[in-house]
């Protein structure tokens, strides 16, 4: 299987002009799952740069930050928590807002008693953009116990600067890809 260079992964990513509204370019990491060489680059990049132990518990928000976030956790054997939207998680749930690049909304996790206090989290996102997802999560986290130890996403958008409002809950904020 051929190494597939940043480059390369940066021209797989599809963009769409106003989508979901008038004057957002969505980034569409789509084609990049369409690969298994590209999947792989992106796992390895991640394994290389986040380091993990035996305490870190993998926690990503639905819907895409599931996509890459059960891959990893699976890869590296560790837990996997899902982060979801109002009315999908059973049984008690801890909740926070957040503001994002179009809106606002409400992100949920099930309240897991001291099932993860004190172990390193690292929430995984596809996308770096506001940073106000990864942000609700950061603060779900600290809600159940945990410590975010990183951040990783597979595309940040600089120009956005959500890496700022992260450095509160953590120094080590890791993306592959940068638009």
């Amino acid at each position: 299987m051929a190494v597939l260079s940043k480059t390369k992964l940066k021209s797989l990513v599809g963009k769409h002009k106003d989508f979901p509204k008038k004057g957002i370019t969505f980034l569409d990491l789509n084609p990049i799952l369409y690969s298994s060489a590209a999947r792989t680059a992106i796992l390895n990049d991640f394994v290389k740069n986040i380091g993990i132990n035996s305490k870190t518990v993998i926690v990503a928000p639905e819907a895409r930050g599931f996509i890459w976030g059960i891959i990893i956790a699976e890869k590296l054997r560790i837990p996997f928590i899902p982060i979801r939207k109002k009315g999908k998680l059973p049984g008690r749930v801890i909740s926070q807002y957040y503001d994002l690049e179009y809106g606002s909304d409400s992100l949920h996790i099930q309240d897991l008693g001291k099932k993860f206090k004190g172990y390193n989290v690292v929430i995984v996102d596809d996308l770096l953009a506001t940073g106000g997802t990864a942000a609700a999560c950061a603060q779900l986290v600290t809600k159940i116990g945990g410590n975010v130890s990183a951040f990783y996403f597979v595309i940040n958008i600089e120009a956005l600067n959500g890496k700022e409002i992260l450095k509160q809950y953590s120094n080590t904020i890791y993306t592959t890809l940068r638009f």
